[in-house]
């Protein structure tokens, strides 16, 4: 087997473990804290614990919370496709490349397919809103770099989930005792 199709082979086995280490739906983030404005008070200054009480028990806190419980009960409830985009091909440390098959990919998630960035608009564009279909991410992965043993290898991993909306990884691998590969640790490298 070619350095190549070895590496294709890997990426294929390891890509499920990789996105359901990764992924989330950013539909379902919970709200966010109050403004820094909220915490400033004079009462807050010494006892942080208290202003985060404070705001948990207080009315705005419990309509945020019951508007995110109604959407994220909604999105958990639908049967909707989350699309990933994906590169359509991905350039090897051996010289060559090969185009990653997007019917070889898979999740664990059944509501995760993929699609080539090359079916969609060129920056920004992919972002805007499509009643067709919900794109979560798009994801980008390296090569894979292996040791000599063919045991053990690392990979760069994007995550991005808008314009200046993402996270990158590096993520190692390894080959277990039943010869099938596992990650060993995920490292966060870049954020967005």
């Amino acid at each position: 087997m070619s350095q190549t199709d070895f590496e294709q082979a890997v990426l294929y086995e390891i890509a499920p473990s990789i996105i359901d280490s990764i992924f989330y739906d950013r539909r379902i983030l919970p709200p966010p804290p109050p403004s820094p404005d909220f915490f400033e008070k004079e009462k807050y200054k010494k006892d942080m614990d208290r202003a985060i009480d404070d705001y948990k028990n207080s009315d705005i806190y419990k309509v945020k919370m019951r508007k995110w419980e109604r959407v994220k009960d909604s999105v958990e409830r639908d049967e909707s496709l989350i699309f990933l985009i994906v590169s359509d091909s991905i350039d090897t440390k051996y010289g060559s490349n090969y185009r990653i098959d997007v019917n070889k990919l898979n999740s664990n998630n059944k509501k995760i397919r993929f699609k080539y960035r090359s079916e969609f608009p060129s920056g920004n564009e992919l972002w805007r809103p499509n009643d067709d279909y919900f794109i979560a991410a798009e994801i980008d992965f390296s090569s894979i770099s292996f040791d000599n043993t063919k045991n053990n290898g690392v990979l760069n991993v994007g995550y991005s989930m808008g314009a200046l909306n993402g996270v990158g990884f590096r993520i190692y691998i390894k080959k277990n005792e039943n010869e099938k590969w596992t990650i060993d640790k995920i490292v966060s490298t870049w954020i967005s």
